[in-house]
């Protein structure tokens, strides 16, 4: 199965293409070019593809995580970033976001990586991805609201790039209009 059949066929899917289009939205607003924008948008399509080698027993199990099953969600970013690792392109691009998506400026993150050695795309894509991650439901987890959502992000500077922050926050209603035209 090639990478995009099995994203396609990937649960988050709709989670996928929801923080794409959230990135090239704040990519626009933080200063990429058109051309940076849309590599960020496609690479940020692809940042979850290693959960395609969790099972889905895991990833739609209601309630707390054991301690094991918590560790193959962690293993999400290394599998994607070994699949895409196969390939060429903007798919190197994308491997870098999909092992890096989970870390936080402060060293806290999956891999415990410095925020100043991030990929400077996988950095913008991993405050999309909480963004979207808080607003949608989940088995273990209600959707939050747009306002504690916000609130959690500029609550987090240890851990989120302030600047892409404020450029969410500037294009929010763009942003927006993203579940909207989704029906998300």
């Amino acid at each position: 199965m090639t990478i995009i059949e099995q994203l396609m066929v990937d649960a988050n899917f709709k989670h996928s293409r929801n923080v794409s289009s959230i990135s090239k939205i704040i990519a626009l607003a933080y200063g990429y070019n058109k051309k940076e924008a849309g590599e960020i948008e496609q690479a940020a399509l692809f940042h979850d593809i290693g959960k395609t080698a969790i099972p889905p027993a895991i990833l739609n199990k209601q309630g707390p995580l054991t301690p094991e099953e918590f560790t193959a969600v962690k293993n999400h970013t290394e599998a994607g970033h070994a699949r895409l690792m196969e390939a060429v392109g903007l798919l190197m691009v994308a491997a870098a976001v999909a092992k890096e998506h989970h870390e936080r400026l402060d060293g806290s993150g999956y891999l415990r990586m410095p925020g100043s050695d991030m990929n400077p795309y996988a950095r913008l894509i991993s405050i999309a991805d909480v963004f979207d991650a808080l607003l949608s439901r989940r088995a273990y987890k209600p959707s939050w609201g747009v306002t504690e959502t916000i609130q959690y992000l500029n609550d987090h500077t240890d851990h989120f790039d302030n600047e892409i922050v404020r450029c969410l926050i500037s294009e929010l209603d763009s942003v927006l209009l993203v579940y909207k035209n989704r029906m998300v």
